[in-house]
């Protein structure tokens, strides 16, 4: 059995969708290509499925894609690896007290994520949110004082920063890159709480 015939993972599929994105944003898919072979992507099931996907795309063979194994021993953590959130016709959350790494891949397609890191720790003083994202919506959360850079490239879509307060230099730095289609990028300060919590002492 060749490796074509093995499995795909959520990881082999995103690489797919990052490239179909590329692809869409120099002009060498249209709308309709793009929507079709991403979907297409995402129910992939075998290496095979994904490679027909990309053959005109990229100038690798197919048979360079190869499955990604899991290690033999238990993984250890790596602040230095990359934190993956899709979300497919869905919605993904990260919230309350969670370790947010270097990089954050937030993989959006027709469905929303959003990043609470109000009570988040920081693994680095600046993080990088890199987004992929296709008619969705990220919607990031920071603890008042982040400095917050956009450097997304946005087409046909939308990026905006609200409430989040004076820059502190005491406080991370939020960059957020990547590619957004047709899509809106939020980032705001924290959550205010319910009128009636605020009178309750």
């Amino acid at each position: 059995m060749t490796s074509g015939y093995l499995r795909a993972s959520d990881r082999d599929r995103d690489q797919v969708a990052d490239v179909l994105h590329a692809a869409y944003a120099e002009g060498k898919l249209d709308l309709e290509e793009h929507t079709e072979r991403t979907t297409a992507a995402m129910n992939a099931r075998t290496f095979d499925e994904l490679a027909a996907l990309t053959t005109d795309l990229v100038p690798t063979p197919p048979t360079a894609l190869r499955p990604v194994r899991a290690p033999a021993a238990p993984a250890v953590y790596d602040a230095e690896a990359p934190d993956r959130v899709t979300a497919m016709l869905a919605e993904s959350k990260r919230t309350g007290p969670w370790q947010v790494r270097r990089v954050t891949q937030a993989n959006v397609f027709m469905g929303s994520v959003t990043l609470d890191l109000t009570e988040a720790t920081f693994a680095t003083q600046e993080i990088e949110v890199n987004c992929t994202q296709f008619l969705g919506q990220i919607t990031i959360r920071v603890p008042l004082g982040t400095t917050v850079r956009i450097e997304a490239a946005n087409i046909l879509g939308d990026s905006s920063v609200k409430h989040i307060g004076e820059p502190d230099q005491a406080m991370p730095v939020v960059v957020v890159k990547g590619t957004n289609i047709l899509g809106e990028i939020s980032i705001r300060g924290p959550k205010k709480p319910p009128i009636w919590r605020r009178h309750v002492a």
